[in-house]
């Protein structure tokens, strides 16, 4: 009976040590498990933090995108009123063109009606002196 006690006791001892060495990876679980949560909260944070500034930078570039559209809406409204001008630049040119032809025709008509007049050999002689 003895021996059976003996044993029972041993047999109890390695039940209580592996009790503890339970108890202890246990412990060491927990604590790892806290860091881990902790990690988790942590990651989960930046997560939501840079959510936010891609939500931000989205609307940004949208906001970008939208200037773009109306300066790009701008600058065509531009280059029309540009080649608008431009086409009434060169009508006006030829029209002017054409005034000055048309005026040294009638210079070279008014001229030669003039030396065709009675005393016009006259008159150039009397602006000479």
């Amino acid at each position: 009976m003895l021996e059976d006690l003996d044993q029972l006791s041993i047999r109890l001892a390695a039940l209580i040590a592996h009790t503890q060495e339970l108890a202890s990876e246990a412990e060491t679980l927990r604590a790892s498990l806290s860091q881990v949560q902790s990690e988790r909260d942590a990651l989960q944070a930046k997560l939501a933090q840079e959510g936010t500034q891609a939500k931000a930078l989205t609307r940004k570039v949208d906001a970008y995108a939208s200037e773009q559209a109306a300066l790009q809406g701008s600058l065509d409204l531009f280059k029309q009123e540009q080649s608008t001008l431009q086409a009434q630049l060169q009508s006006r040119e030829h029209e002017v063109s054409t005034l000055r032809a048309a005026t040294a025709q009638a210079r070279e008509r008014i001229e030669a009606v003039l030396e065709r007049l009675p005393g016009a050999a006259a008159a150039p002689e009397q602006e000479a002196q």
